[in-house]
């Protein structure tokens, strides 16, 4: 085989991680409404879901650079809060509404990235951020309202938080994207264990006890946090070697096209008219921001690749 070939066959085979990587991580929904049909509040599934993974990660960081335990902590902050406010708005809302809201983070980074790291602003930046702002209140203006209103409000301060969040990893590129992705998952865990309910701290011990009841989320748990984080991220990790981050952008965005698909296909949740037209937009406004208005080529993949 000449070295061509070799590298035609290495990028098939960066591109395909890529794809099993969003394929994966859009499971996440799946996982949220299943728990919580058992009966796992969003707190719970947050401890859970984080520590599994990191039980699954940390054993890969050794000889990776760590990051500072100051950078480490803000980091933390911001995770627990996107991915609690993530968790509890796909319980209130549906599994589309939610992960779209989260997927305009990019857009917020658009948005404060020049002021907050002082980076020039993009052409197109204010017109990608009109449409993911059109496409959030087409969200809301197809809300029945009541509760599913306050999840979008969650869904969507959730999508802020992952823009925050991604502004402050920009801090953290000389540390290991795996050994960022362990350790947040595992402070991330250990910061949100105080207010886990009695219900849920009781889960892994009656689980082991032979506790039937228990089982089923207790095996959905640790599922969510090897095959929805763990091994995604190894995939991921594998892919972004060889694939322009542009085009690595493009594949991720099968992770929210996906996920709602998922849900309805097994729980039986379909988007309402109003998700698929703001979601829609949302799209659009991601898409135009990789490839009309993408980054300098070479550009890393905008924090995906040290997000969960």
């Amino acid at each position: 085989m000449g070295r061509s070939e070799a590298n035609s066959d290495a990028a098939l085979a960066a591109r395909l991680a890529l794809i099993a990587a969003a394929v994966l991580f859009s499971s996440g929904g799946w996982f949220i409404k299943a728990l919580t049909q058992l009966g796992v509040s969003a707190v719970g599934i947050v401890v859970y879901r984080s520590a599994f993974a990191a039980l699954c990660l940390l054993p890969l960081i050794r000889g990776r650079r760590r990051p500072r335990w100051g950078d480490w902590a803000v980091a933390v902050l911001l995770f627990a809060a996107l991915l609690g406010l993530f968790v509890a708005s796909t319980q209130g809302t549906s599994a589309a509404n939610a992960i779209w809201l989260q997927y305009t983070a990019p857009i917020y980074v658009a948005l404060l990235g020049p002021a907050i790291l002082r980076e020039p602003r993009r052409a197109g930046d204010l017109g990608t951020l009109a449409l993911a702002i059109l496409g959030i209140a087409v969200l809301f203006l197809g809300s029945p309202g009541g509760s599913d209103r306050g999840a979008l409000a969650m869904g969507a301060a959730s999508g802020l938080f992952f823009g925050l969040y991604l502004i402050w990893l920009r801090r953290l590129r000389y540390a290991d994207p795996i050994a960022v992705t362990a350790l947040n998952n595992a402070g991330c865990a250990l910061l949100v264990l105080p207010l886990l309910p009695a219900s849920d701290r009781a889960l892994l011990v009656r689980a082991v006890t032979g506790d039937d009841a228990a089982i089923p989320a207790t095996t959905l748990l640790v599922a969510m946090g090897a095959v929805q984080i763990a091994v995604p991220y190894a995939l991921m990790s594998t892919g972004l070697r060889r694939v322009p981050s542009t085009e690595a952008s493009l594949l991720m965005l099968l992770e929210p096209l996906l996920n709602p698909v998922w849900v309805w296909l097994t729980i039986g949740e379909r988007p309402a008219a109003a998700t698929l037209a703001g979601a829609s937009l949302i799209l659009l406004a991601l898409v135009l921001r990789y490839t009309l208005f993408a980054e300098r080529p070479g550009a890393a993949l905008p924090g995906k690749e040290q997000s969960r």
